[in-house]
């Protein structure tokens, strides 16, 4: 609910209400030298700037977003820019604007009621002197953000963030907390819909399990599709509670990025196949992507994982590093081994996670289609490719 635009901004008309209320019922309390500074016409001067500005800050801040929501859609991908309406700054500007223009319309509805003496107007004064610095405050960091806000490199950086978290959750939370193992028979818990799996709630698979002293096998993990009817988890025996565990997987229309790590590297992987493209040929965009790839699976590849996962009555499969390289790296190897210099970048960034055991075998396998394609694709300097992947597991760079 906190990423809705309409939360934040009913917000600060519950602010408004509060404020009116308060300025009648506070209004024997307050000191009479405050009451007689503050007490006089001042206020509503100060809620009527407020109410007649921001309706006007706000339709622009509203169609800058959708400009940078159309920018990112064109230049990265639509899947990229569902990140900029979601982007938490961009969502607190935007609410602080409404929901202050609405806080002022509040205000100044009370003030005409002529129900409050001086004390009363002394006391929304003061909270229209919060309200005011609240927005100039929001004021200064939109505009420091918009500058920013369509520029592809920031929403690289956006999905980067947003996937670094799901992959740090992952990594120190193998199978999202879940123990290793299948189920090899058992009452299957069907989907109620046709969709995307955005979240599995482990810890109330673990106490339904633990409930009936059974196990709960997780079929379909975040990310996966499933149509209705099909499997989404397997129970070791009947008494385990049936709704509990189908209410336990949310499903949806569309990915997400929060438990679903996969999703983010695909996304990743979508801005580098879209800059390859002959009609963008935007190699650097290339480079930066591979980078970020090589970061976000090191921090996968070397975190320490918990000693004991919590929920040792739920079972699920772990990632695999086959399929997250693909993800990420798949569009570059299949449309990029023409280039050069993305795929010098790309074997240089396979030989370095290379280091890792857990993804030595991955990396081998898609360097080998790395250079298979490159051979089919006639490169001009395939020796040169050939010897870079060779200095690059002598030296990272």
């Amino acid at each position: 609910m906190s990423r809705q635009l309409w939360w934040r901004a009913s917000l600060y008309a519950a602010l408004g209400v509060v404020a009116a209320l308060a300025g009648a019922w506070g209004a024997p309390f307050a000191p009479p030298v405050l009451a007689e500074r503050f007490g006089g016409d001042s206020v509503e001067a100060v809620l009527t700037i407020l109410a007649s500005s921001l309706l006007a800050v706000a339709t622009f801040s509203l169609g800058a977003m959708v400009t940078a929501y159309t920018s990112v859609s064109s230049a990265a991908t639509p899947r990229a820019a569902a990140l900029i309406t979601g982007d938490e700054s961009t969502q607190k500007a935007l609410a602080t604007f409404v929901g202050a223009f609405l806080y002022a319309i509040v205000g100044v509805t009370a003030i005409n009621a002529q129900y409050y003496g001086p004390g009363g107007r002394a006391i929304i004064f003061l909270f229209s002197l919060v309200v005011v610095a609240l927005v100039a405050f929001r004021l200064l960091t939109w505009v420091s953000r918009l500058t920013r806000l369509a520029r592809l490199s920031h929403t690289v950086e956006r999905v980067e963030a947003e996937t670094l978290t799901a992959l740090a959750a992952e990594a120190k939370r193998p199978r999202m907390g879940a123990s290793a193992g299948v189920l090899d028979h058992g009452p299957i818990i069907a989907a109620p819909q046709t969709g995307y799996v955005l979240n599995v709630d482990i810890q109330r698979l673990q106490a339904a399990a633990e409930r009936a002293e059974g196990r709960i096998q997780v079929i379909a993990r975040p990310g996966a599709f499933v149509m209705r009817g099909e499997p989404l988890a397997r129970l070791s025996q009947d008494a385990i509670d049936a709704d509990a565990v189908q209410t336990a997987f949310t499903l949806g229309r569309e990915r997400s990025f929060d438990q679903d790590p996969r999703y983010g590297l695909i996304v990743l992987g979508e801005v580098a196949d879209k800059a390859l493209s002959a009609a963008v040929n935007d190699i650097g965009t290339v480079v930066g992507v591979i980078g970020s790839g090589v970061r976000l699976l090191d921090l996968w590849a070397d975190a320490a994982p918990e000693d004991r996962p919590p929920c040792d009555r739920v079972l699920a499969e772990p990632l695999s590093a086959h399929d997250l390289l693909d993800d990420i790296f798949g569009p570059v190897v299949r449309h990029g081994a023409h280039d050069l210099t993305s795929a010098v970048r790309l074997r240089k960034a396979l030989a370095s996670l290379s280091a890792h055991p857990v993804l030595a075998q991955a990396t081998s396998v898609m360097d080998a289609r790395l250079m298979q394609d490159a051979d089919f694709a006639n490169v001009a300097d395939a020796e040169r490719l050939r010897r870079c992947g060779g200095q690059a597991r002598t030296s990272a760079g």
